[in-house]
């Protein structure tokens, strides 16, 4: 039997390059501009410059590595088939399923989620219940099955979802907007995974993906792209004269 891989990059090659490459390019550019990133970063995430590059590349670089959790049987079989061929009937191979490996990506769901507990410490509890069952349930209405990967979303979804609600429960609650960066990653991390997996368990089996990656293929850019984004709408805010 071949070996499973558990090692490979969740996006493409040229986006993970992208991504790599972006607080690099961020940081360059506020320095041609004369702005101090650490203050920023401070007020919106509670970290420093290098906290917040070592967090982000550890996701990134952590990304390549899936955690093997469980393993199941598919119940997708594929329908007995006939096709006329010369005046006869053949009928096709039957497709019974295989065995279906879950498995949590180390970056995009491990290290991600430990990030979100932290950040979440000090914001009010309701808001965050709150944005992760909408983002959770955005995805999920949102979220697309794939044979090869199981469910995924657009790389954009995330974000949007994220941040918009985010923003909408931060405003309602009164809670101040400096605070969006911090709201946006703890709902954009755990609603993805949830919408992405776990409102998908009773769906899983029936998909015949021979591997699922929590946190991993399908979900990775955008969970990435929500903590940038989020993160410099967040900057923006703080940095506007009041």
């Amino acid at each position: 039997m071949k070996k499973k891989n558990y090692f490979f990059l969740p996006v493409s090659v040229p986006l993970f390059i992208l991504f790599l490459a972006f607080p690099f390019m961020a940081l360059a550019f506020l320095s041609l501009l004369e702005i101090s990133p650490g203050p920023l970063l401070q007020q919106v995430l509670g970290l420093s410059v290098l906290q917040s590059v070592v967090l982000y590349l550890t996701v990134l670089m952590a990304g390549i590595f899936n955690v093997p959790v469980h393993e199941f049987k598919s119940r997708r079989d594929s329908p007995e088939k006939t096709v006329p061929y010369l005046g006869s009937k053949y009928t096709l191979p039957v497709w019974h399923g295989h065995n279906t490996v879950v498995s949590l990506n180390l970056g995009g769901c491990i290290v991600a989620l430990i990030a979100a507990i932290y950040l979440a410490a000090g914001l009010p509890v309701l808001p965050i219940a709150l944005s992760i069952i909408a983002v959770s349930l955005g995805v999920f209405l949102l979220s697309k099955p794939s044979r090869s990967i199981g469910f995924y979303v657009p790389m954009h979804l995330p974000a949007l979802l994220a941040v918009g609600i985010s923003a909408i429960a931060l405003y309602v609650s009164g809670t101040g907007l400096e605070n969006l960066a911090r709201l946006s990653i703890i709902t954009g991390v755990t609603g993805t995974i949830v919408g992405t997996t776990v409102l998908n368990i009773p769906r899983l089996r029936k998909i015949g993906t021979s591997f699922i990656s929590v946190g991993g293929l399908g979900c990775f850019d955008g969970i990435v792209l929500n903590a940038l984004v989020s993160t410099i709408i967040a900057c923006v805010i703080v940095s506007l004269p009041m």
